[in-house]
C-alpha cells in the first residue's frame, strides 16, 4: 500500500514538473520573438537620416536675378488737317513727358507737306507720349512699337569688361617689377591694346545706357495739298520756244568772242579800203 503511494506521487511530482518546464520554455520563446519583433523599430528609430542630394550645378547661377535691359522704338505716320496744330500737340506732349526733339524736318512733296519729328523720351513715359501723340488719329499709314531685349548682351560686355580690367591690374604690376627694356616696351604694349579694348567696351556700354533710359519715337504727319498738273504744249509752241532759245544761245556765244569779232572786223574793213583804192 505504502510503495502503491509513493509510486502515484512521484508519477504526479514528474507530470507538474514537465508541465512547468513547458511553460518556461514557451514564455522564453515569447519573449525572444517580442524582441525580434521590436528590434527593427529601435534600429530605425536610431539611423540617421540620409543628407538632401546637393543642387545641381548651376542652379545657384539661375537665383541670379538681372536688370531686363530694353531699348525701345516707334514709328508713327498719319495724315492731319492742320499741321501747325498737331506740331503744337505733340511738342505739348513731348514736354508734359520730359522728353524732347533730337531731330525735326519739313518736305515739300508732289502731292503734299510732311513733317517729320525725332523724340527722345524716358523709357518709363514711353508708352504715355505714344498714347498721347495717337489720341484722335483715326487712321495711321505707319504704326511700329517696338522693344528690343539686350540685357543679354549688357551683362556679356560688363563680364568681358571686368575681366580685361584685371588683366591690366596684372600687366600693370609687371610693368613696376620688370627690367630690361625690351620687358618694359612689351609690357606696354600689352597694356595700350588692353586699354583701346576697355575704351571701345565702355563706350558700348554707355550706348546701350542711353538707348535704353532714352526711348526713340519716329513721328511723320502730313497734309494733303492740291496736284501740279502738267500742261501739255503743243508742237507749235514747242518749236517757238526751241527757236528762240536756241537765238538766244547763238547771241550769247558771239558775244562771249566778241574780242575775236572786233579784231577781224577792224582788219577787214582796212582790207576792203585798199583793195577799192586798187
Amino acid at each position: 500500500m505504502r510503495t502503491l503511494s509513493l509510486l502515484s506521487f512521484l508519477i504526479l511530482a514528474s507530470i507538474l514538473f514537465n508541465t512547468c518546464s513547458k511553460d518556461n520554455k514557451s514564455g522564453n520563446f515569447e519573449t525572444a520573438a517580442e524582441m525580434d519583433l521590436a528590434a527593427p523599430d529601435v534600429e530605425s528609430k536610431a539611423a540617421p537620416e540620409a543628407p538632401p542630394p546637393p543642387p545641381p550645378p548651376g542652379e545657384a547661377k539661375a537665383d541670379v536675378a538681372f536688370e531686363i535691359k530694353l531699348i525701345k522704338t516707334g514709328t508713327l505716320e498719319f495724315q492731319t488737317s492742320d499741321l501747325g496744330n498737331t506740331y503744337q500737340r505733340i511738342r505739348n506732349a513731348a514736354q508734359i513727358n520730359a522728353g524732347f526733339l533730337s531731330n525735326e524736318s519739313t518736305a515739300n512733296e508732289y502731292d503734299r507737306i510732311v513733317q517729320h519729328l525725332t523724340i527722345r523720351v524716358p523709357s518709363r513715359n514711353f508708352d504715355k507720349l505714344v498714347d498721347a501723340v495717337c489720341k484722335g488719329v483715326e487712321h495711321f499709314d505707319t504704326k511700329t512699337i517696338e522693344a528690343v531685349d539686350v540685357t543679354e548682351e549688357f551683362v556679356d560686355a560688363e563680364a568681358r569688361l571686368k575681366t580685361k580690367k584685371q588683366v591690366e591690374l596684372r600687366y600693370q604690376d609687371l610693368l613696376k617689377r620688370a627690367n630690361k627694356i625690351s620687358e618694359i616696351l612689351e609690357i606696354e604694349r600689352q597694356i595700350g591694346e588692353l586699354r583701346a579694348e576697355i575704351e571701345s567696351i565702355e563706350g558700348r556700354l554707355r550706348y546701350l545706357n542711353n538707348r535704353v533710359d532714352y526711348s526713340t519715337l519716329d513721328i511723320s504727319f502730313y497734309k494733303k495739298t492740291p496736284e501740279h498738273r502738267i500742261v501739255e504744249e503743243n508742237r507749235f509752241g514747242r518749236a517757238f520756244r526751241n527757236g528762240w532759245e536756241g537765238m538766244l544761245s547763238f547771241v550769247i556765244g558771239l558775244t562771249s568772242i566778241w574780242p575775236f569779232l572786233l579784231i577781224f572786223g577792224v582788219g577787214g574793213y582796212f582790207f576792203w579800203r585798199r583793195w577799192r583804192k586798187q
